[in-house]
């Protein structure tokens, strides 16, 4: 183990001297930097605040998810746990460098405070990067410059986020709706080439013995076909909502709560049910089983953009929005036709 490594056990070890005291906080936080917590965040965003702000968090963290779990791949690092000397209280089978829920969590609090401007936010921001950031050393599954790549990572994606947004989005604006979830697709299967590029790259370097069986889901396709699907149903589904479902929820908050309700409901079918299902069917890591996870992520995210609030306009828990209406929110959205004037 290099110099680097010893340092970060050495300092894993004075954080796991507080176990079993802090266990449960640090696991509490560690939640907080999942996809599951994502999969039930994002929708408030997406349906009761801003679909267009919450459209675009939503593609921030599939991007930002997307180059963390490249760059694991590239640099086929280990875990701490995975070397000896460290509990390991979270079981991981990916790679370590960097921490995707480090880069993935600086990316989507930061942009949301960015965005929003509030200073509320911005030191909620700082709290939760760095205790989820805390967490993952606590835990063992990352080093500290496993979160510190994951830091970085995550401010490179967001600067080039808010950066792009604002020269993409003009562009976009003359396409037609067809033409957009065609980028959509082409985007969500440009992620799959990349990673099978990158599979091929590290082919020929075998993890060391001492810690290949952890890694035993290091090396296949599954994430990206995960972030490929949920790429390509956001596009879509923000497109044909914008064009065919554009829903502003009713003020009341016990409507909210029964729109969130309701669609969150459909977002537990499609990720559990499916899974479930789709899981008899095949294996993950066979044609098939990659065809189906796409399908899947696919209807979950399709869901969150454009079914959900279709249902909600049917079932009067929302109001149709004005075509027009989106100007008010400048810097904001996505907009999708140029009959549309957005």
């Amino acid at each position: 183990m290099d110099t680097l490594g010893q340092l970060g056990i050495y300092l894993i070890q004075q954080l796991q001297s507080f176990s079993p005291a802090l266990d449960g906080v640090m696991k509490f936080f560690t939640f907080l930097g999942t996809i599951e917590l994502y999969l039930l965040f994002i929708p408030i965003i997406y349906w009761l605040v801003d679909a267009q702000l919450g459209i675009r968090v939503l593609l921030l963290l599939i991007t930002t998810d997307f180059i963390g779990s490249a760059c694991k791949q590239l640099g086929t690092q280990p875990r701490p746990y995975w070397i000896g000397g460290v509990k390991g209280m979270a079981v991981e089978t990916s790679y370590g460098l960097p921490s995707t829920h480090a880069s993935n969590s600086l990316a989507v609090w930061g942009y949301l405070a960015y965005r929003l401007k509030k200073g509320w936010l911005w030191a909620l921001f700082f709290v939760l990067v760095t205790l989820i950031g805390l967490s993952r050393m606590y835990l063992g599954a990352h080093f500290p410059h496993d979160v510190l790549g994951g830091w970085l990572i995550g401010l490179i994606v967001l600067v080039l986020f808010i950066w792009g947004e604002k020269r993409v989005l003009p562009w976009l604006k003359t396409l037609t709706p067809i033409k957009q979830i065609g980028i959509g697709f082409g985007a969500s299967v440009l992620m799959i080439l990349v990673g099978m590029l990158i599979l091929a790259l590290i082919s020929t370097r075998p993890d060391p013995a001492g810690w290949s069986q952890y890694a035993s889901q290091a090396r296949n396709l599954t994430n990206y076909i995960t972030l490929s699907g949920a790429l390509f149903g956001s596009v879509a589904g923000y497109v044909l909502m914008f064009d065919h479902a554009r829903f502003l929820v009713k003020r009341s908050w016990g409507w909210r709560i029964l729109a969130y309700l309701l669609g969150i409901s459909g977002v537990i079918v499609f990720y559990i049910l499916l899974d479930r299902l789709f899981g008899m069917l095949a294996t993950d890591e066979t044609i098939l089983g990659y065809l189906l996870r796409y399908i899947r992520y696919c209807l979950v995210a399709l869901w969150v953009a454009f079914g959900a609030p279709w249902i909600f306009l049917k079932l009067k828990l929302a109001e149709p929005a004005m075509k027009g209406a989106s100007d008010e929110q400048p810097e904001v959205g996505i907009t999708t036709s140029k009959s549309t004037g957005v």
